[in-house]
């Protein structure tokens, strides 16, 4: 009897464990359906008229503690993504996210995100995916209600590699430069269309 007891309680345990490890897909914003996040929904209402900060830089310096070239790039690439859409600032109509090496410098290009777009990650329409290396960094960008196309922002090698393990007393300068460079200079845009996407 108390064998049985003990499998049965096995099976409980186990069973209970799988339900814990398989029900995180269902909730944190994630669609039953899809299984994909699907972050907060976007709108007029008074939680998402946020305004874009007039003084982007000084916005930058005080959310990360510092200005440099991977948050300013963020921010271009931000701001380049809401020209596209056709959207505005904190209008949280787009799903943004950042492929990046999860370290430093690199990781700070997702501030540069929150700056220039209103996304966040807490909001879950800006999120963090690991890449191996700055080969494969970039930044894929869609519509959250699936019509368009996918936009992937690719920073250029040659920027890159002059960005990377900058020295403290360069992040100005090499910050200033970014913000001014032709964003045909900083990074490539690549359009595709899902076959799943709405027409």
């Amino acid at each position: 009897m108390r064998r049985i007891s003990l499998v049965v309680a096995v099976i409980i345990i186990c069973s209970s464990a799988i339900g814990i490890l398989t029900y995180p897909r269902y909730v944190l914003g994630s669609s039953e359906e899809d299984h994909h996040f699907v972050g907060a929904v976007g709108g007029e209402n008074e939680y998402n008229r946020g305004q874009a900060p007039e003084d982007w830089w000084g916005q930058i310096e005080q959310m990360h503690g510092h200005v440099g070239p991977w948050n300013v790039l963020g921010w271009r690439i931000g701001q380049a993504a809401l020209r596209e859409f056709d959207t505005k600032w904190g209008r949280h109509e787009l799903d943004v996210i950042c492929y990046v090496p999860i370290k430093t410098p690199y990781s700070c290009m997702a501030d540069g995100l929150v700056i220039g777009t209103g996304n966040t990650i807490g909001r879950l329409d800006l999120r963090l995916a690991e890449v191996v290396s700055l080969d494969f960094i970039h930044v894929c960008i869609r519509r959250k209600d699936g019509t368009g196309p996918i936009l992937i922002f690719r920073p250029k090698q040659t920027y890159l590699r002059h960005i990377d393990a900058p020295k403290p007393e360069e992040l100005e300068k090499l910050s200033r430069e970014c913000s001014n460079m032709a964003e045909n200079d900083l990074f490539e845009v690549t359009r595709t269309m899902p076959s799943e996407a709405k027409k």
